[in-house]
């Protein structure tokens, strides 16, 4: 009997596990037709949108040129552009607004007749129109006349024309080849490879439509699209258990999880069918795929895959499904079938005696009654536990299960409150450590901010002084000269400034800042500190007061300087010219007090709380015209704060301002000898 039992246990475990698989089968390939088919129409809108974008530039462009052929652009392109040194035509600087128009670049060697510059002029005025309206959603938009004789693009992050060297445009690259009529006569747009480029860090792949007028071929019209978005959700948003790729119908990969290292590592260009890798099986299967095929079985038969065109490309977006998750899914089915099949045989037999036994059918039905009642968690009926026999051994082990089973319920939901509050706590910290994530976040980008917008304009200055003293250098006097070179030294300088406060920052947020304390004679200190000023107090007609009091402290020599330097060079910049800067020092107690006093503007009492926090730019404007990142006093507090000290602001709006540091004090010098120092 038990060998009965055993191969019908087995039999219906093997009926079960083949139903729950093709079943299962069904509904996951019914599930990934439909999932393909959304990730294929929200993959394809944006490079549908591209072509799209192209077009209506071209058709554009088209219209307008023919409308123009009796118009002599001559003095428009002779007002716009001229000829560098380096022979290119670009636009004057006097009109390159790379942010909100178009730029130019044009080879030394383009014949510039009226139909050209007729060319030049209409792809300028188009793209700085249409660039904009396309900026959201792609890099840049582009026009590129007679292969590479003349560059446009519109590219608010980059001044294109100006960036790139004579040898850069003289360059044949794809995107100017595949509009030619050699390579595309059926004049289509096309698309390039990926590749990674090295200005915009960003994978992306260019849409070229022809441009051709009368038959004739004038250039192309192209966007840049990023990838990096595409290729972050192929690799990261998928089925449970399963992953995507995408793969071009000639077997370029463009994206895979497990493999964007050696797509980079080949320019975009990893060819599938050439590795050594499980992907070269995949696309033999995916050649063999019908048009209309929605999914096909792998080679090794372990996995369906997923097939979705990408529209407007030739790229083919996959989703890889084992077998193995629908296997182990029927295989849990089978086993709990299994199991209840054995619990229903157990059963059968219980029934097969208590038919022999027609003395134990109330037993029974009253032993029934409890383990229903045990059910519903309701008191066991009357059992018969008094008797001797089986019947009565049965009632009194029931009796004694449904004590543990109700201990068990009670132990349960008490370890159920407990996983609850655990869950709520941790909940709690996972909110915590959000909260403290999305601060870093901020500060991030506060600090990309700074780097970004407070170093183009020292650098574009520098740039732009130097190609003038380049071009004027045999031109202009030598103190001309010598005062565009102190220009740029000042912009080097603030610079500099720049980018030690976003070093000292990053130093104090990452606690690499290591002090050494010792003691300091804050006479000499200061003395030193002032001497750096004089020139600058000097130029604003500015005077610098300290009376010596010969107080030693302890702390850090260099990050007091920093910190005294910082308070003094706040004083300068606001304080109004001829007025006066007031140091002192005060022992009080066991500490000093060190005071910085100006006559500027003072701190509006609703920007007091501001003062001290990290990239705060204040209402008060520097009275000289300087500069200021909003980290100098932020730092100024960590590191008095490193030092066991504190430092805040006495102020009345429009009366100046007095900002006080307290460190410990050493030892307390003789005052006998104290003299007045003043610059």
């Amino acid at each position: 009997m038990a060998l009965r039992i055993t191969l019908a246990a087995f039999a219906i475990s093997a009926i079960s596990y083949y139903y729950s698989y093709q079943r299962l089968q069904e509904e996951a390939l019914i599930h990934l037709a439909k999932y393909i088919d959304a990730r294929s129409q929200i993959e394809s809108s944006l490079f549908i949108n591209a072509e799209g974008n192209t077009r209506l530039v071209r058709d554009e462009f088209i219209r307008r040129y023919a409308l123009a052929q009796n118009s002599n652009p001559s003095a428009a392109f002779d007002q716009l552009l001229r000829q560098d040194k380096d022979g290119m035509w670009r636009i004057k600087y006097e009109f390159d607004d790379f942010e909100h128009r178009a730029t130019i670049a044009i080879l030394p060697t383009a014949k510039r007749s009226p139909e050209f510059k007729r060319q030049v002029i209409l792809a300028y005025d188009l793209l700085s129109q249409y660039g904009p309206a396309f900026s959201n959603n792609y890099y840049d938009t582009f026009i590129d006349l007679n292969i590479s004789d003349a560059n446009l693009m519109y590219l608010p992050q980059l001044n294109y024309a100006r960036s790139g060297s004579l040898d850069d445009f003289a360059e044949t690259v794809e995107p100017e080849i595949i509009a030619t009529p050699a390579v595309n006569p059926q004049r289509t747009s096309q698309w390039t490879g990926i590749y990674y480029d090295k200005q915009a860090l960003e994978w992306m792949v260019s849409i070229i439509t022809p441009i051709d007028y009368l038959g004739k071929y004038i250039g192309s019209v192209g966007q840049d699209v990023l990838l990096t978005q595409l290729i972050a959700r192929t690799n990261t948003i998928n089925i449970p258990g399963t992953y995507n790729f995408i793969i071009s119908r000639d077997g370029h990969l463009i994206s895979h999880p497990n493999y964007m290292q050696q797509i980079q590592q080949q320019h975009g260009k990893f060819q599938v069918a050439d590795s050594a890798t499980p992907l070269k099986d995949l696309f033999s299967a995916l050649k063999n795929a019908q048009p209309l095929d929605r999914f096909i079985e792998s080679k090794d038969q372990e996995n369906w895959l997923g097939i979705a065109p990408i529209k407007s490309t030739n790229w083919l977006f996959v989703t890889v499904y084992p077998k193995k998750i629908l296997q182990t899914k029927a295989a849990i089915s089978a086993s709990i079938i299994l199991l209840l099949g054995m619990i229903a045989l157990a059963l059968e037999l219980g029934l097969l005696a208590w038919v022999l036994k027609t003395d134990i059918i109330k037993p029974l039905t009253r032993l029934k009654n409890a383990i229903q009642a045990l059910a519903q968690g309701k008191p066991s009926t009357e059992l018969d536990t008094h008797r001797d026999d089986e019947i009565g051994e049965l009632a009194r082990s029931f009796k004694d299960m449904a004590q543990t089973v109700q201990s068990h319920r009670h132990h349960l939901e008490e370890l159920v409150n407990e996983r609850t509050q655990e869950l709520a706590r941790r909940n709690l910290q996972l909110q915590a450590a959000n909260e403290a994530l999305k601060y870093l976040n901020h500060e991030k980008n506060e600090l990309l901010t700074i780097a970004a917008h407070d170093l183009k304009n020292p650098v574009a200055s520098i740039q732009g002084m130097s190609v003038l003293l380049k071009e004027r250098l045999h031109e202009w006097p030598s103190d001309k000269i010598q005062n565009r070179l102190s220009g740029i030294n000042q912009l080097a300088g603030r610079i500099q400034n720049i980018i030690g406060n976003l070093i000292d920052h990053n130093a104090l947020e990452t606690g690499s800042v290591r002090l050494v304390f010792a003691p300091i004679a804050i006479d000499t200190l200061i003395q030193d500190v002032m001497n750096e000023w004089q020139e600058r107090l000097a130029h604003k007609q500015q005077q610098c007061h300290y009376q010596a009091h010969g107080l030693v402290l302890i702390a850090d020599r260099s990050a007091l300087w920093q910190v005294l330097d910082n308070l003094i060079s706040n004083a300068v910049k606001y304080a109004p010219h001829d007025s006066a800067i007031v140091i002192s020092t005060e022992s009080i107690g066991n500490h000093i007090e060190i005071s910085v006093s100006d006559q500027g503007p003072g701190v509006a009492p609703h920007e007091m709380s501001l003062l001290f926090k990290k990239f705060s730019r204040l209402s008060a404007r520097p009275t000289g015209g300087e500069h200021t990142t909003g980290l100098g006093l932020s730092i100024s507090k960590r590191l008095i704060e490193a030092m066991n000290g504190e430092i805040r602001c006495e102020s009345q709006f429009g009366h100046g301002a007095r900002f006080i540091i307290t460190l410990p004090l050493f030892v307390e010098i003789d005052r006998a000898d104290t003299n007045a120092t003043v610059l």
